[in-house]
């Protein structure tokens, strides 16, 4: 069965069972979930997340471990400056995911800012390591990137230097389509890009899929998201990575805009199951 799903809103007064029905109303079988506001550290007490009610009555339906956690942006890892407060959180993050029983969480791997891009992957490696000595079960996922800015984590070849020099079976990767394609390699090429993912050795580490289309052109390293079929890759292409054989094991999960400040996940899961 392929599991697909969205990102899905948190929040008071019912948190997990309003994102659970959500998503069974959207005829998702997984979901993805920041536990607190994407651009801020604000966490409300695990004791108000309706853990008991959820595996009363949904747990057969979306299991914990489908239940993916993105990190919030804000968190930088490769920032020396910054890199203890963003351990310190994610640990505590962490701990929230095994009270629920998640299994993934989405890390953006960060920016080198006003240090040198090899310091700031120094930086990010020893932060990582750190988090896995200090937390148990979770799988980190270093989330492919568009290339904009100073960011770390665009070419293939950089994210599996990281998870080498880490060396730990937890770290993995979130594949997200509109940020590679914006990077510069071609989503509506299949095979070519299989065989580059394959090349590169991280096709194997891919755990989770962000399936998204992109308002730019290939290689243009702006990182904004289209509704499925709306933008420059299109329906067919984004169709094929979530039901082909080589994914069928990999979660996947739509990020695209609001349509008239609502979601269509419901609408664009129905285009991509058929």
């Amino acid at each position: 069965m392929i599991k697909l799903g969205s990102h899905i809103k948190f929040k008071s007064p019912n948190y997990l069972i309003d994102s659970i029905e959500e998503s069974i109303e959207n005829k998702a079988n997984t979901m993805m979930i920041y536990l607190g506001p994407p651009q801020s550290t604000i966490r409300a007490n695990i004791s108000k997340y309706k853990l008991e009610e959820y595996k009363e009555k949904y747990k057969n339906i979306i299991k914990p471990e489908d239940i993916i956690v993105h990190a919030p942006y804000i968190t930088n890892l490769a920032n020396p400056e910054k890199k203890n407060f963003a351990c310190e959180f994610l640990i505590k993050e962490i701990e929230r995911m095994n009270y629920i029983g998640a299994k993934y969480l989405i890390i953006h791997p960060g920016s080198h800012t006003k240090f040198t891009r090899k310091d700031s992957i120094k930086t990010l490696i020893e932060s990582l390591k750190y988090i896995f000595i200090n937390t148990k079960n979770v799988e980190i996922l270093i989330e492919t990137m568009s290339g904009k800015g100073t960011e770390i984590g665009a070419k293939f070849e950089e994210i599996k230097y990281i998870i080498d020099k880490v060396n730990n079976s937890r770290l993995n990767v979130c594949l997200d389509t509109c940020h590679i394609w914006d990077y510069g390699y071609d989503v509506k090429n299949f095979k070519k890009l299989i065989k580059e993912l394959k090349k590169t050795k991280i096709f194997s580490l891919i755990k989770v899929i962000h399936v998204n289309d992109s308002k730019n052109p290939i290689g243009s390293s702006k990182d904004r998201h289209e509704n499925i079929g709306k933008g420059y890759i299109g329906l067919e292409p984004l169709k094929k990575i979530v039901n082909a054989q080589e994914f069928k094991n990999v979660i996947k999960i739509l990020e695209t805009p609001l349509v008239n400040k609502k979601p269509i996940y419901k609408k664009e899961i129905k285009l991509l199951s058929v």
